[in-house]
């Protein structure tokens, strides 16, 4: 396995691990769960180490199930709030082990570093919430964003992007 692809497995490990807290502590002003997929309905550009790693689910996956996603990723019309590829039916992810760094921060408030003033929420979420405490949000997302920056840094794979729809289609071959 790849240097970039373990750094990337790592990143996505530390973010599960420090968004866990944040959904502990607010749970009560979090209406995400299995089946509330409005973010889910977005135009992702992942990068394609992140592709990469996602097509290592779908190789997995069943043929049937295969099948589907990439029959739903050729289809896939960019911002026309499609629902990704991934999404089954039911609203659910069908590669969740595999998602990449977006998907396994939906939920909880974001902070981005090109806009270090705003922390913003899915309209859902957080509602009435005046006093987000930073530690939890702000300080992990700077390390992550620090991590991937480097991992970027490192691996011309982790600046290139792509929606996840063509991510998904890339030929498996393409991977090795």
């Amino acid at each position: 396995m790849s240097e970039p692809r373990d750094r990337l497995r790592h990143l996505l490990r530390v973010i599960d691990d420090d968004v866990e807290p944040v959904v502990r502590r607010y749970r009560s002003h979090i209406e995400c769960a299995k089946g509330c997929s409005d973010c889910c309905h977005q135009t992702f550009r992942i990068s394609n180490l992140e592709g990469a790693y996602l097509r290592e689910g779908l190789a997995a996956a069943s043929p049937e199930l295969r099948a589907d996603i990439l029959a739903r990723a050729h289809a896939y019309a960019p911002d026309t709030r499609a629902p990704c590829p991934v999404l089954s039916e039911d609203g659910a992810c069908r590669l969740y082990e595999h998602r990449p760094r977006i998907c396994r921060k939906y939920g909880i408030p974001l902070w981005n570093p090109q806009r270090p003033e705003r922390v913003d929420t899915c309209p859902k979420n957080f509602v009435g919430v005046h006093d987000i405490d930073a530690d939890l949000i702000i300080e992990p997302q700077a390390r992550w964003a620090e991590a991937w920056i480097e991992i970027r840094e490192r691996d011309e794979a982790a600046r290139a992007t792509a929606t996840i729809a063509a991510q998904l289609t890339v030929s498996v071959t393409e991977d090795a």
